[in-house]
């Protein structure tokens, strides 16, 4: 495969933003920097250049790069903002235009992103928060307060399990640029510490979504931040969460080395025993790995743990049933499900799911996915190979493949009998969990 630029962060400029944009619509068409370029007659160097911003396009290639990846638009109205928008940012730069005389550039750019609205395209909520930056310099006020930046991680975390990743990073990478400024700003230490709290969490949807759209180390590296962030912060719960959520990442992409149990260590001494979201998470996570290298009694010690420590959780906790910050009861006969699957026992996990199943929300299609794909896992063990099989392979095919379903979808594969594996659903099964299809 040919090398490709690395990710650029959105957030930098407009043109940063037109240039990921670009890169998003590319690789979802499963394009390289070379078909593209020979799709639209320049050198594939032009294509990694305007993906950095280190070119600026001109607007015969953006059209051509819209048709050519079928944007329907979204991209040629994208560039057409980002003009405006830079257009607007140089001329307060070089020729000093005061506040009050930039009111037709303003009203020109919210035209533009009125303009792709109408044409359904969508607008990042950090290039709607540029537009506005005028207004909090007029006021003298600050965009966003404490509270502000409070309820904005808030709204993420509704979205963790129910919003495609794709959709948000570009605001999340908007939204942690501009806190990093207000944590700069901040008057007093109790809105510093706040702030930090918001950031860690930011950063850690960052990760979770990362995960699902580029490499193992971006998403590594923004779970150190949000670590640090949090301790830094001192919210010693937040801390726990954001190492068991690190974790179970580690678990599903196959990281290598020590990194899943000495992150469980350190979660598992700053819990101390309080019961908290990330104690519960972290010990089902323990008793993943643990079934997944065979110890069977430490395995079932550890969900035996988990277990305890869920029925010691505050309400605010187990009656959350969307957020990141919930885990409801579903969740928790899911977690016990898995493990039991990962010990071979198909037979106790089916009727749990079913339960699960049963009351997980409608809106949480990947949860409900997940759980359909542990029933597969567990009729395979009860020796209804076809009927799981097909089962597994209906919901494989209905959803994108996340971190969490291809590990699920690969021990399907693992846990079918020597004669089934080479049947065409088991194929396709298996090809899904690797990127690739059977010929």
């Amino acid at each position: 495969m040919p090398r490709t630029s690395q990710p650029v962060n959105p957030a930098d400029s407009p043109w940063h933003l037109l240039g990921s944009t670009i890169r998003h619509w590319r690789e979802n068409a499963r394009f390289s920097q070379r078909d593209l370029a020979a799709m639209i007659h320049v050198d594939h160097t032009m294509i990694s250049a305007w993906e950095r911003a280190a070119s600026r396009l001109d607007t015969t290639n953006v059209r051509a790069i819209d048709t050519a990846l079928a944007a329907n638009g979204q991209i040629s109205e994208l560039h057409t903002l980002v003009v405006e928008v830079d257009r607007f940012r140089v001329s307060k730069v070089e020729t000093g235009t005061s506040l009050c005389n930039e009111d037709d550039v303003e009203r020109r750019t919210l035209l533009q992103l009125l303009a792709m609205m109408g044409a359904g395209a969508g607008i990042p909520a950090s290039a709607v928060g540029a537009l506005h930056a005028g207004l909090w310099r007029v006021t003298d006020a600050a965009d966003n307060s404490v509270s502000d930046w409070e309820q904005i991680a808030w709204d993420y975390a509704q979205g963790v399990w129910t919003e495609s990743p794709a959709s948000r990073i570009v605001d999340l990478a908007g939204d942690i640029r501009s806190l990093e400024q207000a944590l700069t700003r901040a008057p007093t230490l109790a809105e510093h510490t706040t702030l930090l709290r918001v950031y860690a969490q930011l950063a850690a949807f960052m990760a979770l979504d990362l995960a699902e759209t580029s490499s193992p180390r971006a998403c590594w590296r923004s779970w150190r931040a949000a670590r640090s962030a949090a301790d830094a912060s001192g919210d010693r719960e937040l801390s726990v969460w954001i190492r068991a959520e690190e974790a179970t990442q580690s678990f599903y992409m196959h990281r290598p080395g020590p990194a899943a149990d000495v992150l469980i260590e350190e979660a598992l001494h700053l819990a101390n025993g309080h019961p908290c979201l990330g104690l519960a998470q972290t010990l089902k996570t323990r008793s993943r790995i643990l079934a997944a290298t065979g110890r069977m009694a430490p395995a079932r010690k550890a969900l035996d743990d988990f277990k305890g420590v869920y029925e010691r959780l505050p309400s605010s906790v187990t009656d959350e049933p969307i957020s990141v910050w919930g885990l409801p009861l579903e969740s928790a006969q899911y977690a016990e499900a898995f493990v039991l699957s990962m010990l071979g026992d198909g037979k106790s996990a089916l009727p749990i799911l079913e339960q699960a199943l049963a009351s997980c929300p409608r809106e949480k299609a990947g949860g409900r996915a997940n759980i359909g794909l542990i029933q597969a896992w567990g009729l395979i063990q009860e020796r209804d190979v076809t009927e799981g099989l097909d089962h597994a392979l209906n919901i494989a095919t209905s959803l994108p493949t996340t971190t969490a379903r291809r590990k699920i979808m690969r021990e399907v594969v693992i846990a079918l009998p020597e004669r089934a594996r080479t049947l065409p659903a088991a194929r396709e099964l298996h090809a899904l969990t690797t990127g690739t299809r059977p010929s």
